[in-house]
């Protein structure tokens, strides 16, 4: 790793983070001093745009379990797993559902997302037994 070293003041400074990916030029424009109010300025390229996992992703190849809320009635839940989690409210909503149609209309009160259908099932299975409901009602 080469080091910078500052003109006036010899004091040398660590290279970049690797991550940084500087092109030479931009190496040598920072470490090209400027003068300013009596201090030494350094230039830096501007910082590289971070990275936010999957908040940043759409998430298509999901598997939502869903717990929907009546608004009619707010005792009344209605449990469900979808791919497309818009799609399936408007469809409980319209009364395509004969369990959800009577106690239209509904809004979402949680979606958790799974990458295994295996996996969003299993839980969807687990929230429509007694200690899931228990669960559902302190935690959602």
């Amino acid at each position: 790793m080469s080091t910078w070293i500052a003109a006036r003041t010899g004091v040398q400074l660590p290279s970049p983070p690797a991550f940084a990916f500087w092109s030479a030029a931009q190496k040598a424009k920072a470490a090209t001093p400027e003068q300013g109010g009596g201090g030494l300025l350094l230039k830096l390229p501007p910082a590289a745009p971070k990275d936010y996992g999957l908040a940043g992703q759409q998430m298509e190849r999901f598997f939502y379990v869903y717990v929907l809320v009546s608004e009619a009635d707010e005792a009344i839940h209605y449990t469900g797993t979808t791919q497309e989690l818009q799609a399936r409210l408007t469809k409980h909503n319209q009364g395509s559902c004969a369990h959800t149609s009577k106690h239209r209309p509904w809004r979402i009160q949680t979606a958790i997302a799974f990458d295994s259908e295996a996996k969003a099932r299993a839980f969807e299975k687990y929230l429509k037994t007694g200690s899931g409901r228990q669960f559902a009602r302190r935690h959602f």
